[in-house]
């Protein structure tokens, strides 16, 4: 009988140690799991970043973005129309841009300020970086508390940085060749604070 007990407690005692590791073992599993779905959401993909660019310089041809249109549509809000005569659209061409290309943008109509509020919006665009010049990667949005802009490569003019990057509201005037409707291809200078946003495509 006492052979039978202490027979009992053993397997009893390497079952639990077994089902206990096993457990601790998947647990550590699905942590590596997240965090490499974590790192791929926000690593650059260089052809995410070029249809991006691309879609921003079709774009650049849409009327709506010129100051004297009033008319603009919201294409992530099912094309819903706002009227915006004689105002700058930079966060409106950014979103539409993005959702045009197929990736994630927000519920709402999401002004600069919002996109340059790093607690919001990072579950669809993850904040890479703060005025640091060098995370930004081709595509990546930097907006600032009233500016936002399409981010393509890095340009360092003596000691200062410069975005190559496509955004709308420009004091130049349209010339048919880098400044269209209001939209500019054009150097932005990267100074002040601001927050680098990385896109993630919509599965």
């Amino acid at each position: 009988m006492r052979k039978n007990l202490q027979y009992t407690f053993f397997v009893s005692l390497v079952l639990s140690c077994f089902l206990y590791f096993t457990g601790c073992s998947s647990s550590k599993s699905t942590e590596s799991e997240e965090t490499s779905e974590t790192t791929e959401t926000t690593e650059p993909d260089a052809s995410a970043g070029a249809l991006i660019i691309k879609t921003a310089q079709d774009e650049q041809q849409n009327e709506m973005y010129s100051k004297t249109k009033d008319s603009t549509y919201l294409y992530w809000l099912n094309n819903k129309l706002i009227l915006l005569k004689n105002q700058t659209k930079c966060n409106i061409f950014a979103l539409n841009t993005l959702f045009k290309a197929g990736f994630k943008t927000p519920t709402v109509n999401a002004l600069s300020r919002d996109l340059a509020d790093t607690s919001k919006f990072s579950e669809i665009l993850p904040v890479i970086g703060i005025s640091d010049p060098g995370l930004a990667k081709k595509g990546d949005l930097i907006a600032w508390n009233g500016h936002v802009i399409i981010f393509d490569e890095l340009t360092k003019i003596k000691n200062d940085y410069y975005a190559n990057a496509w955004w709308a509201g420009t004091s130049q005037a349209d010339n048919g060749d880098n400044v269209i409707n209001n939209v500019i291809y054009g150097k932005y200078k990267l100074t002040g604070h601001y927050i680098i946003r990385r896109p993630i495509k919509k599965s």
